[in-house]
């Protein structure tokens, strides 16, 4: 039988054309734009190394050069994303597994200038383009670590579906990391199930409440956000490790939280969900999730996972969470 791979092409058709961008090959002009967002501590914070010199991204400017396509399982793409006004705001990367060779993972990079204006969205998904239709690629994968929620975002807005955390399986930077993988399959892609508005609405909803609890540089925080999506007669019940329940109400279960969210010790807090399955049915949904959360209590980092299962109800079109039950995993 014939390997599929063998006959693949090895680069695209240049430049890939979206309604505002270019994808092409990265030059050795791009040095300026490239130093740019790789030497950014923000950008650099989820990208394996440390904020770039210009030396730095001299040399990795020069691998991504050499490597213009993917001839070879294992071998990586680097493609300048390039605005219609010139400017390089970021790059994409296509690698070619070396195990499966008609399968592949997904990487980006970009310029903090570009959140929010969709551009990130429109390369990725044109990027993912090139390896279904032009490399005839079966199956995209994409990593990233579980704190990383503007990637993880992304990767769910073209229609990656999460499919796994791995905790400490990466080390980075001194530490372990944990990661979250996303994929997404050929026939997927052309097909995609497109998420109702009932799955929207309490996408949002659990969204809503997660982030109501972050606290960043010892900011105050009201908690109105989680108020906003909790039923006024909501039942909340916490596992604790031995396995008996405490329950509560609303207030019950907001007021020490936010104690403790705008007192001395807690002065960093974030907690969001890194994996989730969502039920709806005749007006009401379970959402059942893993969640990680991360902070600085007392001067001191502290990490740990959990497990929350909400209860939502439509209440005049509007999803709200009827009951809540949760269990911290032990601190390690």
């Amino acid at each position: 039988m014939t390997d599929p791979a063998e006959h693949a092409p090895v680069h695209p058709d240049y430049p890939v054309r979206t309604k505002r961008l270019s994808l092409r090959p990265v030059r050795a002009d791009d040095l300026d734009a490239i130093h740019a967002h790789r030497s950014l501590p923000e950008v650099a914070r989820y990208l394996p190394h440390e904020p770039h010199t210009r030396e730095d991204t001299q040399r990795t400017l020069e691998r991504m050069i050499a490597g213009e396509a993917l001839a070879e399982p294992g071998d990586w793409l680097d493609l300048a994303v390039e605005t219609e006004s010139g400017r390089v705001v970021g790059e994409v990367l296509l690698k070619r597994d070396d195990r499966a060779p008609l399968t592949g993972e997904i990487g980006f990079a970009f310029h903090p200038d570009v959140h929010g204006t969709g551009i990130a969205t429109e390369a990725v998904t044109a990027a993912l383009d090139v390896a279904f239709d032009s490399f005839g690629w079966h199956r995209v994968t994409g990593v990233c670590f579980v704190e990383n929620t503007a990637s993880a975002a992304l990767m769910r807005r073209v229609g990656m579906r999460h499919e796994s955390v791995s905790r400490q399986d990466v080390h980075r930077k001194g530490s372990w990391r944990h990661s979250s993988r996303f994929a997404v399959l050929a026939a997927d892609w052309r097909r995609p199930r497109p998420r109702s508005a009932d799955e929207r609405a309490v996408d949002a909803a659990a969204t809503a409440f997660y982030a109501a609890f972050t606290r960043r540089g010892g900011e105050a925080v009201a908690l109105d956000g989680a108020r906003a999506v909790i039923a006024p007669d909501a039942v909340i019940e916490r596992v604790a490790e031995d396995g008996t329940v405490d329950r509560m109400d609303v207030e019950q279960f907001l007021a020490p939280r936010l104690v403790l969210l705008n007192g001395a010790e807690l002065t960093e807090f974030t907690e969001i969900e890194v994996a989730s399955t969502t039920l709806v049915a005749a007006g009401t949904a379970t959402r059942s999730g893993e969640y990680f959360k991360w902070g600085v209590r007392n001067g001191i980092p502290f990490s740990a996972w959990g497990r929350k299962t909400f209860r939502l109800g439509n209440h005049s079109g509007r999803w709200l969470i009827d009951s809540l039950i949760w269990a911290d995993e032990p601190e390690p």
